[in-house]
């Protein structure tokens, strides 16, 4: 995130802006839970890495909340222009919520105990996200 004070990033792992829907639920604290109920909540990611992520909530979660996820992101095979959607379950750990906007926030959160497999995958999807296009001649 950038900082103001120091002028510069603080973030240790690139992010990729991306706008996917992320379906949440409180784990705990159980104050949380009541609060948001046992049902899956919808919001909108602000951007994304193998490590964590940032999404757009209608409720101020206190840090250090642990949350589930659920989301899909969709990617290229590795060698062919076939789709991939893969769907991603995954706990997470509040570590900031702010104001965002007129009535929501921006909840950051950090994955706990995504496997391996997973982000190399969001690594990969970040990665072909990146790379610049390029056109045909034929076109």
């Amino acid at each position: 995130m950038y900082n103001r004070r120091w002028g510069k990033d603080r973030r240790r792992f690139q992010r990729l802006n991306l706008n996917l829907i992320v379906w949440y639920k409180a784990l705990h604290p159980q104050d949380l839970c009541q609060i948001l109920g046992p049902t899956d909540l919808a919001a909108i990611t602000l951007d994304i890495s193998p490590f964590g992520m940032a999404f757009m909530s209608k409720y101020n979660i206190p840090t250090f909340s642990d949350l589930g996820l659920k989301f899909i992101v969709f990617g290229s095979h590795l060698d062919s222009y076939e789709s991939l959607a893969v769907p991603i379950e995954v706990k997470a750990k509040v570590r900031s919520c702010k104001p965002f906007e007129a009535d929501g926030y921006r909840v950051g959160v950090s994955f706990d105990g995504i496997d391996l497999e997973k982000q190399q995958k969001l690594a990969h999807i970040m990665k072909e996200s990146m790379r610049p296009i390029i056109r045909s001649p034929f076109q």
